[in-house]
């Protein structure tokens, strides 16, 4: 068979065994991916006290998080060598990510505030917290679209065309930014649902509950790491027991392991600034 014939064949296979929900998270990762390339972080604060005695957790927290960058550094290196093992690291990657960004925040947060109590830090309250530092512009990313926390009562009346989800060119990088940010508030949604203990929201209690939550939440695009490591346990992600082409794995793979890099890097600069004030020292 004609070589350029085989790979066409090759190609329009590997569009065809792409599972629509595969395709809508690949969508949404890659769409991360692209928005936050060349990402950079700074604080406005005026910070100039120094920390005279280093928390001994701090070191830990930094050793935590140059273990987790090594491991994700070392599957991608295995992956771009061995297509196959894509399929055993990818239903780890969100979790692995989120671990990343969610340790970097906390040292994040320590050399901002200067309190031991940020190595206690909750998930949701650590998420809370750098929200709010994005709201007040104490903290500002190079990438507008990372700085806004959008009113979670206006974006759930957006309008995006059915089935834009799945496409994969010519695709409307503003229309799939509003689908990504619908797709955490319905991860919100279903979270707060659980919680509230409600089956579903047909009666008008739960109805006005829900609203009520809707109009005084916000979403931001940070939250992505967050609410995929706490999907990634639940069947949201179960796509990924499909039989899926080890390229379609490798490729979610690399472009999550991207992302998850861009935040890394724009987060270690601005640690290591912080802390030549704080510590007169950088960390990482």
């Amino acid at each position: 068979m004609d070589l350029g014939k085989w790979i066409k064949i090759r190609d329009e296979e590997y569009e065809r065994r792409r599972p629509p929900d595969f395709m809508t998270h690949f969508n949404y990762v890659k769409c991360l991916k692209t928005i936050s390339d060349g990402l950079n972080a700074e604080c406005k604060l005026d910070i100039q006290n120094k920390i005279r005695n280093e928390n001994h957790t701090l070191k830990k927290k930094i050793n935590l998080i140059k273990l987790i960058k090594r491991n994700l550094d070392e599957e991608y290196k295995i992956i771009k060598q061995n297509l196959a093992f894509a399929e055993v690291c990818v239903p780890w990657i969100a979790v692995k990510s989120y671990y990343l960004i969610f340790n970097l925040l906390v040292v994040l947060e320590y050399l901002i505030s200067t309190q031991e109590s940020s190595f206690n830090s909750t998930h949701d309250g650590l998420l809370k917290k750098f929200k709010n530092r994005l709201e007040k512009q104490e903290i500002v990313f190079n990438k507008k679209i990372f700085n806004t926390n959008f009113q979670c009562s206006e974006v759930v009346n957006l309008k995006v065309q059915s089935g834009s989800n799945l496409k994969t060119v010519g695709i409307n990088l503003k229309e799939r930014v509003v689908q990504v940010l619908k797709k955490l508030i319905l991860y919100k949604i279903e979270d707060f649902q659980r919680k509230e203990k409600f089956k579903n929201f047909r009666l008008k209690k739960a109805r006005e509950k829900k609203k009520e939550f809707l109009e005084s939440n916000t979403v931001n695009m940070c939250e992505f790491f967050y609410w995929y490591r706490i999907k990634s346990n639940y069947r949201d992600l179960e796509f990924l027991d499909k039989d899926i082409d080890d390229r379609q794995f490798r490729d979610f793979y690399k472009n999550y392991f991207e992302l998850t890099i861009s935040f890394y890097e724009a987060l270690k600069k601005l640690i290591n600034v912080l802390s030549k004030t704080r510590l007169g020292k950088e960390i990482l």
